[in-house]
């Protein structure tokens, strides 16, 4: 009961908090949509659509007290209207299992809309922060119970370690690990430059414990999909950094750390990366990856979403016994094939163009907030986006999560980016003063935020 009361009260705090400054209707919206109270909490808030009505405050509060300084229209905005437009097209002309495929549509299109809305409400470097403090604080709740069970009693593979069961979103281990390494730059960040929070040693430990609580997690979940996002986290900070011998000696030191927590069967786990040809996971989904390409020969233009469910792949098994086993309805996993299977070439061309445009995006940022006095946040910021697309892009390889929101919340912020640039170069943005000691209470944030409290 007291698990659903805090929660309730913290969705409700951001529907008061949204009354005084109505971009945090949205910020809401991240909550609701990343940590989703509705699985945690047992009851009160399960009874309220919670989702519903939280997109709907974030557009009325926008379209009625918020629509000031609209954002110009971008290349990364054009692009997801367009795969918007797209995945409805697939979804009730070409699906090939229509009514699957209009369940996820119907959840995906959200996703790729409030995407292109993030821009219109997000718009000054406070509310930047905001989102990324908030879409950490959901996130946490998620990756922190793994990440401590992994440090005392070691992790496992499948097993149920977070606050949400089941083995789809957050809940299943490889996305878990890869949104967890995703969001290791942006808490770097944050430690760094944040202006919502006092700047002291009691941050500073939080935050470098949250750092490893997601080093853990990702080692915890056993999942082959947390190395590589490691080593792509790794490499990026490491080439980045002004100070190699410090962060390569604090990288050797967090590796050796790591490797104390591993057990014989985590090695076990990570060792099929070099032998896929005899583990039945990574060899079958080599098998339906060469499945999808022979669909999307025939499907040019995409068999609409959940594809995959018609597929029927008949291998010799791999225990010797030269039996033939037929799999049936094996999943993508991989963003890149499942955009590919359901959407088509114009989809993927379409999905890689967001990719594109949002690091050549963040480039254009950084370059110029290098050479800007007083941009030094812009820059890392746009550092730390461009890492964690990069760690997106390299896991995504192996789940299939390509119309879940943290790609599309990169791809948005990113574009926020952009435009704080452009109001910069304009002289329509200035840079803040000072820090927010107290950046909590609604007057405050509000002001900071440059939206005016609502009577």
């Amino acid at each position: 009961m007291l698990r659903s009361l805090y929660v309730t009260l913290i969705y409700f705090a951001f529907v008061i908090l949204g009354v005084a400054a109505p971009f945090a209707f949205s910020l809401g919206y991240v909550w609701v949509d990343t940590f989703t109270p509705q699985n945690v909490a047992y009851s009160i808030i399960t009874q309220i659509p919670v989702s519903m009505v939280m997109a709907g405050l974030a557009i009325g509060g926008y379209l009625v007290f918020d629509r000031r300084s609209p954002p110009p229209i971008s290349l990364n905005l054009i692009l997801v209207l367009l795969f918007a437009v797209w995945v409805t097209i697939t979804t009730f002309f070409f699906a090939v299992s229509p009514q699957s495929a209009l369940v996820k549509w119907d959840w995906a299109l959200k996703t790729l809309l409030f995407s292109a809305f993030i821009p219109f409400v997000i718009r000054s470097r406070v509310q930047i922060e905001a989102f990324l403090q908030v879409y950490l604080f959901a996130l946490t709740v998620h990756f922190m119970p793994v990440g401590l069970k992994t440090m005392v009693a070691g992790g496992g593979y499948g097993m149920s370690l977070g606050v949400v069961g089941g083995n789809s979103g957050l809940s299943e281990g490889s996305t878990l690990a890869a949104v967890a390494l995703m969001m290791l730059p942006i808490i770097l960040y944050l430690r760094q430059h944040t202006v919502l929070l006092p700047k002291n040693t009691v941050t500073n430990v939080l935050y470098i414990g949250v750092a490893v609580t997601t080093l853990t997690c990702a080692v915890g979940t056993f999942a082959r999909t947390g190395l590589i996002g490691m080593a792509v986290v790794g490499i990026a900070l490491f080439l980045r950094t002004r100070h190699k011998v410090i962060v390569g000696l604090a990288g050797v030191a967090v590796l050796a750390g790591l490797l104390l927590l591993t057990s014989d069967a985590w090695n076990d786990r990570i060792s099929t990366v070099t032998t896929y040809q005899t583990e039945d996971s990574a060899m079958s989904r080599i098998l339906v990856w060469r499945w999808t390409l022979g669909f999307a020969a025939d499907h040019p233009l995409g068999g609409g979403f959940n594809s995959y469910e018609v597929n029927e792949i008949h291998f010799q098994a791999l225990d010797g016994s030269f039996e033939t086993v037929v799999m049936r309805s094996k999943a993508f996993h991989s963003i890149y094939f499942e955009v590919l299977g359901e959407q088509g070439f114009p989809g993927l061309a379409l999905f890689l163009g967001l990719m594109i445009s949002t690091f050549l995006s963040l480039r254009r940022v950084a370059r110029w907030a290098r050479v800007t006095p007083g941009m030094e946040w812009l820059r890392d910021l746009a550092y730390a986006l461009e890492v964690s697309l990069l760690t997106m892009m390299a896991c995504g390889a192996f789940i299939g999560v390509a119309f879940q929101p943290m790609l599309y919340y990169l791809f948005a912020l990113s574009t926020c980016l952009s435009h704080q640039m452009h109001r910069l170069r304009t002289g329509a943005a200035t840079v803040p003063a000072g820090r927010a000691g107290a950046a909590t209470a609604v007057p405050i944030l509000a002001r900071r935020a440059g939206v005016k409290p609502q009577a």
